[in-house]
C-alpha cells in the first residue's frame, strides 16, 4: 500500500488552497504565480492530504474523540472532565468548521477543477464524492452550513450564504447520483492518482457514492419537509445494484488504513503517546455486560490492576473521575488504539441496519428487516473476526413494532462503536438508545444537539450567519435541535 505521507512539495501546493476557505478575504490579484503553485500541480497531490485531513478530524481530536465519542457515550473522560460536562471551548468548534472546510474542501475543489482541465471525469467524481461526505459531516454537526457558495473564494464570493439542512442533503444525494453514474470503471483509461482509501479501484468509489446516499436519504425518512421523494430514492439505488453499486461485505468497509509510520499513524494513536485521558463509557460497558456481548473485549481492555470491566460514567467532575483510578478503569480497546487502527467512514454493518430501518418503515427494495437487522449484528462482529453467537442472535431477535425498532438503532449504536459523530447523529436523529444526561453538565439539562457555528463566522460573515441562525429559530448554542432531531 503507498504511504500516507505526502511530499514536502504538495504541502507546498496545499498551501494555495487555503485562500478557498468559506468567508475568507484577501488580495487574490496580487498573489505571485510559480512551478510550485496549485496551478501548475496535479490532482494525485492533493488527494493523499484531502482524504487524510478529513478522516483525522471525523476519527480524532477533539471532535472525533470528545464529541463524538463522548456525546454518544461510548467514551468518557477520566481527567480534564469540561468537555464531558458539555463546556466545549471555542477551539473545538473552530477546529472542525476551519479544517473540513479549509483543508479538506478546499483540496476537493482543487482535485475537481484538474480533473475539469485534463478531461479526467473519474477525479471529478472522487472529488465530488468526498465533498459530499464533508458536507454531510458539517451538516450534521452544525445545522445549515454555506454549501452551494462554499469554496468559492478565488471566484470572488468572499460571504457565502447558508443553506438549510434539508437542501443540503438533497443536494449532495443528488451530486452523489451524478457523480456515480459519471465513474468509469475501466480506469486504465482514465486512472486516479494518490488514492489512499481505494488505491485507484472506481468500482468501490461508485459503491461509495451510493451507500453513503443511503445514509444521507436516512436523515429525510421521517420528515414530512424533504425536498426529495426520499423512499423513491432509496428505492433508485437498493432496486438496481448493477447500475447503484453498495458495499456488500465487511471487506468492503470504507476506511482509511493507516500505516504505522510517522505522519500516517491513527490520530488516536498518536493523542495516546501523551494523553490518557480517556476511559469507556460505563453507558455502554453496562450495556454489553448485561447482554454478554462478546464486542466487549475488543472495545474495552481490563483495568490494568484487574477485574472485570469497568466504565467511567460520563459528565463526573474530575476529582470523583480520577478518584475511580487510571488503572482501575477499561481503557478503550487496543484495536482502537493502535497506530495502524482504520479511520472508520462507513461499514458493512451499518449498511445492513439502514436496510432494517428502511424496510422496517415500508421501502420494499429493502428486504426484510429481521434479516438485515440479523445480519447487520453479524457483520458487526465479523468486523473484530469474532463470530455473532448462535445464542446471542436468538435472545436478541427482532420484536415487532415499536419495540424492534428500538433493537434496530440500539445495536447499530453499538456497532457505530469508534464512528462517535455517526453515532451522536444517530441519538439526535432517534432518541434511541435512550442516554441520559450527566448530573454535572453546563448544556441546562440537554444531551448537546450541535456545535456553535465558529466566531469567525459572526465576525467575518455576519449577515449570513445571522440570518441561518434566525432561519432555524434559535441561538449559536449547543440546544439548538437540528432538522432531522426528533
Amino acid at each position: 500500500m503507498k504511504s500516507l505521507k505526502y511530499s514536502f512539495r504538495s504541502k507546498l501546493l496545499l498551501a494555495a488552497t487555503f485562500l478557498c476557505a468559506t468567508a475568507c478575504t484577501g488580495d487574490f490579484d496580487k498573489l505571485n504565480t510559480n512551478p510550485n503553485s496549485a496551478s501548475s500541480g496535479t490532482a494525485d497531490l492533493f488527494m493523499p492530504h484531502g482524504i487524510q485531513s478529513a478522516v483525522d478530524i471525523q476519527s480524532g481530536g477533539s471532535l472525533g474523540m470528545d464529541i463524538g465519542e463522548g456525546f454518544s457515550q461510548h467514551w468518557a473522560r477520566i481527567q480534564y472532565t469540561d468537555i464531558d460536562q458539555y463546556t466545549v471551548s471555542a477551539d473545538v468548534y473552530n477546529a472542525g468548521w476551519q479544517g473540513l472546510y479549509i483543508e479538506a474542501l478546499a483540496d476537493y475543489n482543487r482535485i475537481y477543477k484538474l480533473g475539469e482541465e485534463t478531461g479526467n471525469t473519474n477525479y471529478q467524481a472522487a472529488a465530488v464524492i468526498l465533498r459530499s461526505w464533508v458536507f454531510s459531516l458539517l451538516a450534521d454537526v452544525y445545522g445549515d452550513i454555506p454549501y452551494k457558495t462554499a469554496i468559492q473564494g478565488l471566484e470572488g464570493t468572499l460571504l457565502p450564504t447558508y443553506d438549510s439542512q434539508k437542501d443540503v442533503y438533497a443536494g449532495l444525494v443528488a451530486e452523489l447520483k451524478t457523480a456515480g453514474e459519471s465513474i468509469n470503471t475501466a480506469n486504465t483509461s482514465m486512472p486516479i492518482g494518490g488514492d489512499i482509501l481505494f488505491n485507484g479501484d472506481m468500482a468501490k468509489w461508485k459503491k461509495f457514492a451510493n451507500t453513503l446516499s443511503l445514509r444521507l436519504l436516512s436523515r429525510m425518512i421521517d420528515k414530512a419537509d424533504a425536498p426529495i421523494n426520499v423512499k423513491t430514492e432509496i428505492a433508485r439505488i437498493l432496486g438496481d445494484p448493477a447500475k447503484y453499486p453498495v458495499i456488500t461485505s465487511v471487506s468492503e468497509n470504507i476506511q482509511l488504513n493507516y500505516l504505522d509510520a510517522t505522519n500516517n499513524q491513527n490520530p488516536v494513536f498518536v493523542n495516546r503517546r501523551t494523553r490518557d485521558d480517556h476511559r469507556v463509557s460505563a453507558t455502554l460497558v453496562n450495556k454489553l455486560a448485561a447482554m454478554n456481548d462478546d464486542r466487549l473485549a475488543i472495545y474495552a481492555n481490563l483495568p490494568a490492576d484487574g477485574g472485570t470491566y469497568k466504565g467511567v460514567p460520563n459528565g463526573l467532575a474530575s476529582s470523583d473521575a480520577n478518584a475511580l483510578g487510571l488503572t482501575k478503569t477499561s481503557k478503550v480497546g487496543n484495536y482502537f488504539t493502535a497506530a495502524t487502527a482504520p479511520g472508520v467512514i462507513m461499514t458493512y454493518a451499518e449498511l445492513l441496519f439502514l436496510k432494517a430501518e428502511f424496510a422496517y418503515k415500508g421501502v420494499t427494495s429493502a428486504g426484510d428487516a429481521a434479516t438485515n437487522y440479523a445480519a447487520g449484528i453479524t457483520a458487526s462482529f465479523a468486523q473484530y473476526k469474532l463470530p455473532a453467537p448462535t445464542a446471542y442472535l436468538a435472545a436478541n431477535a427482532l420484536k415487532s413494532g415499536a419495540d424492534g425498532f428500538t433493537q434496530i438503532m440500539e445495536q447499530k449504536w453499538i456497532a457505530l462503536y469508534g464512528q462517535g459523530l455517526e453515532a451522536w447523529t444517530e441519538y439526535r436523529r432517534t432518541g434511541i438508545p435512550a442516554l441520559v444526561t450527566p448530573t454535572n453538565n453546563t448544556n441546562q439539562n440537554v444531551l448537546p444537539t450541535r456545535l456553535p457555528y465558529p466566531g469567525s463566522e459572526e465576525s467575518l460573515n455576519f449577515a449570513n450567519y445571522d440570518a441561518a441562525l434566525k432561519k432555524q429559530g434559535g441561538k449559536n448554542d449547543m440546544k439548538l435541535k437540528l432538522w432531522f432531531a426528533k
